[in-house]
């Protein structure tokens, strides 16, 4: 049994309407809010104003959902990510969307590899400027929406043909589909890429 399975009662993967209300339920948001850190997040209070209200809760007392939105708070830093998802979610192994734009951090970190079931991560507005920060990002194999707009990085030359090298499972980027033309340019990149890197 993997790490994110271990703390989770067996019922509750088989419960379809459990796993429907995580994929249909309210994203929880704590944006705008002055975050500095992620440390006792628990004890803020999500906002329910652009959502229409807050998530439901479980048996567990904590939220029914599959998206958490951080983004326009100043994170400088996303150490105690997983731990605050997981005092927050019911299920966090199935939490989809992370919205952590619009924050002044430069490292991504490892926290994000947890959630196996990520598709979409907004990154965008941040002080990432470390294309190598990206390659943590590759084991997230269900990542397919990935913003890095805004950050150090996304004025590098290729930026684009980086990223989509480094993480080729992506489907968007940037909020603009990835193009046929543009998977077959990443690919030949591969020997200047590692020249950089290394």
């Amino acid at each position: 049994m993997n790490d994110s399975n271990r703390n989770v009662p067996k019922f509750l993967h088989t419960d379809p309407k459990l796993l429907q209300d995580i994929k249909l339920g309210k994203p929880l948001d704590y944006s705008s809010k002055g975050l500095r850190t992620l440390n006792n997040l628990i004890n803020e209070t999500p906002l329910s104003v652009r959502v229409h209200g807050v998530p439901d809760r479980g048996v567990n007392k904590k939220f029914i959902c599959g998206a958490i939105w951080l983004n326009n708070n100043y994170l400088t830093s996303l150490q105690g990510l997983k731990k605050s998802i997981e005092e927050l979610l019911e299920l966090p192994a199935y939490l989809t969307w992370i919205d952590v734009s619009h924050n002044e951090f430069k490292n991504i970190g490892q926290d994000f590899l947890q959630f196996k079931n990520l598709s979409i991560l907004y990154m965008h507005g941040n002080q990432i400027n470390d294309i190598k920060e990206v390659l943590k990002l590759k084991p997230l194999s269900k990542l397919r929406t990935l913003t890095l707009h805004g950050n150090p990085i996304s004025r590098l030359t290729k930026y684009r043909n980086l990223v989509l090298f480094y993480l080729p499972q992506i489907k968007s980027l940037d909020f603009s589909l990835i193009t046929r033309q543009e998977r077959s340019v990443a690919s030949p990149i591969l020997c200047t890429v590692n020249k950089i890197i290394n």
